[in-house]
């Protein structure tokens, strides 16, 4: 349906009247810097929500997280918006024996720094920005960055690869981690503790403020976007960047100062080409699927100038490792090319011996909500299942099949489903730690199949 409704409104796009040259390369203009930019919208809008270089993270997991796109409920998160431009911030990790992973990316989701099996005897690190030029005390581990503003994530493991429950030493974990500025650390080193909220500290519709924003309040999201991009924490900006979003404020401001009709006059040509943008990054991302349906990226973090593949990213999985660390995999229709929708149908997704993923960390499959990417509610408050998911249950062949619909399944195993709603959904599959042919990315997973409730 949603292909359908963007194939009616490209459809309409060429029902118009042929495009002056200047209209033309005004709507070119603001598609490009869209595309180009508009991961820079979500972290922008996140960090005047929440606080800036504070460590924290939820409280626990659920439908009620809409912060960050694409959540997952295998691991712990604490997470922090840095800001290195008066000192460096002291990041002190305690001692512990279990798996943890951590990641720092850049306002646009590239990825800086990714360590997937950090030193289990604990360090303090101090986070260096570009323009430091003080002295690190001695015992404190510099860093430096690149840049002075980025996004630093911890994600600690809530299960070992064999299925031991370590949920509350990751919580304990997560507990322990201080972070604080220079001055601060050197006045009180036990300082700067990691927050953590109640979950509806995160329940802002990032996502859905972004989509709703460029389709309903263009300029507004324009607006936005243009003090985002003007701001001195926006880093890095290329000399082609700097070329576009001055080409872009350029015919912006006079285009609003001209007409404030959204229906006609060059305001109008930036808004279709704003609009545009967002169908084409959604169908960007749906639309490159592989045999079995599943949309696998390949560049996840390391995008270089492929920016419509970077926004297509940031809108479904933001913040995603890169694919030494993660392999990932999305699918919204069936083996059929129908979309998912557990109000008509029930799914299965059987794993054989032959084509099991291959990693050191896990394996899990995640429900998403249609449009927002956010976790399906549901009684039993269960999100996923996983190669660590207690009581998941093998057949005598060695295969692992999952079943995927609303209702508990009468004759199949509860370990192994997983719920959704009676209504549109999709499905993402993590694979931590890969290894084999998850890590070189040619693992190919199988196919969704259509069915009746069990």
């Amino acid at each position: 349906m949603k292909r359908f409704a963007q194939f009616c409104f490209l459809a309409c796009l060429l029902m118009l009247p042929p495009i002056a040259e200047a209209s033309w390369q005004d709507y070119q203009t603001a598609y490009n810097y869209t595309v180009q930019f508009y991961p820079r919208w979500l972290t922008w809008t996140q960090v005047g929500i929440g606080q800036v270089n504070r460590l924290g993270g939820p409280s626990g997991m659920g439908p009620e997280y809409k912060m960050v796109v694409a959540i997952n409920d295998d691991t712990v998160y604490a997470q922090a918006f840095l800001d290195l431009s008066a000192e460096p911030q002291i990041v002190t990790i305690p001692p512990y024996p279990n798996i943890y992973s951590v990641i720092i990316l850049d306002v646009f989701g590239n990825i800086i720094l990714s360590v997937s099996t950090p030193t289990s005897t604990g360090n303090t690190y101090a986070l260096v920005g570009p323009d430091y030029k003080g002295g690190i005390p001695n015992g404190i581990t510099p860093v430096y960055l690149p840049y002075n503003s980025s996004e630093l994530i911890f994600r600690s493991d809530k299960y070992s690869p064999q299925g031991q429950d370590q949920s509350q030493a990751a919580n304990t974990f997560r507990a322990g981690l201080q972070m604080q500025g220079l001055s601060k650390y050197l006045a009180n080193p036990a300082g700067g503790q990691a927050f953590i909220a109640p979950l509806n500290y995160y329940s802002a519709p990032i996502k859905r403020a972004a989509d709703e924003s460029i389709l309903n309040s263009p300029t507004y999201f324009l607006n936005t976007l243009q003090k985002a991009m003007a701001s001195p924490t926006t880093q890095p900006i290329s000399a082609a960047d700097q070329a576009l979003i001055t080409q872009f404020n350029s015919i912006f401001n006079a285009a609003k100062q001209q007409t404030t009709d959204p229906n006609g006059g060059p305001l109008a040509d930036i808004i279709l080409g704003a609009r545009t943008a967002l169908y084409a990054i959604k169908d960007h991302w749906q639309s490159n699927t592989g045999p079995t349906k599943w949309v696998h990226p390949t560049n996840m973090g390391h995008w270089g100038t492929n920016y419509l593949d970077r926004a297509s990213a940031n809108e479904y999985i933001q913040f995603g490792n890169d694919s030494n660390a993660a392999y990932y995999a999305h699918v919204f229709v069936d083996a059929n090319d129908i979309p998912l929708d557990g109000s008509i149908y029930a799914y299965t997704i059987t794993f054989t011996p032959d084509n099991m993923p291959s990693f050191s960390r896990f394996a899990s499959i995640t429900a998403y909500t249609p449009e927002d990417i956010e976790l399906v509610a549901n009684p039993l408050n269960k999100y996923l299942v996983a190669s660590y998911t207690p009581g998941l249950q093998t057949a005598p062949d060695g295969s692992v099949t999952i079943y995927v619909q609303p209702n508990q399944p009468t004759t199949a195993p509860i370990a192994n489903w997983l719920p959704v709603p009676a209504g549109p959904f999709n499905l993402m599959l993590r694979i931590y730690g890969p290894t084999g042919n998850a890590l070189d990315g040619t693992y190919v997973p199988p196919a969704v199949q259509w069915g009746f409730p069990y």
